[in-house]
């Protein structure tokens, strides 16, 4: 998913110290700066100069069973929270910013509503069989 941003590489060091994010560079020369969460196959990729900053609501949501324990290790980290945690009758939620102003949302679900959603991840793809490195005898 491509985030529009005014430096990938500043802003993928803030997804790894804010929430923890994988970042991972495709390309010799820092083609695509991409973070992800820990273990995860989804990625959002920090695109920057190729667009306009268009900075507000993505409409991308996380989830967690540990909503409080998030927003105050994010807001030690100096994130700051367009709409602060607050809760429903449903459950929790909060709003926080990117430093380029994209806003993304945070939904608190029960334990167990948050690791069927893990286990209802894709399947990884089964590795190709090498290739063998014998060579083939021509006559």
């Amino acid at each position: 998913m491509a985030i529009v941003v005014s430096n990938a590489k500043s802003t993928a060091k803030w997804w790894t110290k804010n929430l923890g994010f994988a970042t991972t560079t495709i390309g010799g020369r820092g083609h695509a700066v991409l973070v992800a969460p820990p273990g995860d196959r989804f990625v959002l990729h920090l695109c920057e100069g190729f667009a306009p900053l268009e900075p507000g609501d993505t409409g991308i949501a996380f989830v967690t069973d540990e909503l409080d324990a998030l927003v105050t290790r994010m807001r030690k980290g100096a994130v700051k929270f367009p709409e602060p945690l607050h809760r429903e009758s449903w459950g929790a939620m909060a709003k926080f910013a990117d430093p380029d102003g994209n806003i993304f949302w945070l939904f608190e679900m029960p334990t167990k509503m948050v690791r069927a959603t893990a286990r209802s991840r894709a399947p990884s793809r089964p590795k190709p069989p090498a290739r063998s490195t014998k060579r083939r005898r021509t006559r």
